[in-house]
């Protein structure tokens, strides 16, 4: 069979088929970085989240202080 007739049947050149799996690898790692990310984006939100908590308390103890002080200069 000549070069020709394997391209019109579906047949892939060397060229085309180190494109191809240039192009999985690069899938693959993109993927693998998708995954990685998304199991630290949770961790990371819940430690802010948990940090928000701890700053708000902190606000609400000191807007307690400032009302109870207002309130004993009247």
């Amino acid at each position: 069979m000549a070069r020709s007739d394997k391209q019109a049947q579906g047949a892939l050149s060397p060229a085309e088929v180190r494109e191809l799996l240039a192009a999985m690898r690069e899938t693959a790692k993109a993927s693998r970085e998708n995954v990685d990310y998304n199991r630290v984006v949770p961790d990371i939100l819940t430690q802010i989240l948990n940090k928000l908590d701890k700053l708000e308390d902190k606000l609400d103890k000191i807007e307690n202080a400032v009302k109870g002080q207002a309130g004993r200069k009247r």
